[in-house]
Formats: structure tokens, C-alpha cells, sequence
């Protein structure tokens, strides 16, 4: 079992009409793409069409890289969530790939943020 955290350092959103890609066996179908980079690791969040089957999060150590695949209307949550926070960590497990997520350091209750 490989199981990492690593710091979200940059992060590049692609829109566009529709991207396809295969993972799984299966042909996806998605309007946008979030990629996230650490120093070393780095994780691709598709941002599915409603149309599009749903593969399994993937986590491949050897390639440094995971994946999370999320349905359209959650677009925004990852979005506000690296535009707004810091720091953002990544988790990436590779016998329980579903565990992936992207989520928030620390912050004092009550923080109010500009």
C-alpha cells in the first residue's frame, strides 16, 4: 500500500466545449480538468459531463501521479477551494483510490478571510 501527502504548490485549470479521455476501459467525456502539482506528486481532477460513467480514483506511485473524478456541479467546491485556501494538501492512496482529496491545513475557528 502507498499512501502520500504532499502540498499543493500550483494549480492550472483547462475549459473547454469537450475533452475525452479513457480510464478504466471506458470513454470519458468532460468539460474541464483541474491539475494540481506538488514538488513531486501531482493529481489530475476531472470534472466530468453528466453523461460520462464514473472510472475509480487511481493513485500510480511509480508515475508520481493520481487521479479524482468528480461529477460537473462539484466544479466549483475544488475551485474555491485552491483559489481561497492555504495551505492545500493533497491525499493519494493507492489500495483505497476513493480515499483521494484534496483538502485544507489547519485554520484557527472563526478565521475570517479577505
Amino acid at each position: 500500500m502507498a499512501t502520500i501527502t504532499f502540498e499543493v504548490k500550483t494549480y492550472e485549470v483547462k475549459i473547454a466545449r469537450e475533452l475525452n479521455a479513457s480510464a478504466d476501459g471506458l470513454s470519458l467525456k468532460f468539460p474541464a480538468y483541474i491539475l494540481c502539482r506538488g514538488d513531486k506528486y501531482h493529481v489530475v481532477v476531472y470534472i466530468l459531463d453528466d453523461a460520462s460513467p464514473v472510472p475509480a480514483n487511481t493513485f500510480i506511485p511509480t508515475r508520481n501521479r493520481g487521479t479524482i473524478f468528480v461529477p460537473r456541479w462539484q466544479f466549483e467546491w475544488f475551485v474555491d477551494l485552491l483559489r481561497n485556501e492555504k495551505p492545500v494538501f493533497c491525499y493519494l492512496n493507492s489500495d483505497s483510490p476513493n480515499w483521494n482529496a484534496l483538502y485544507t491545513g489547519q485554520e484557527p475557528v472563526g478565521e475570517h478571510e479577505l
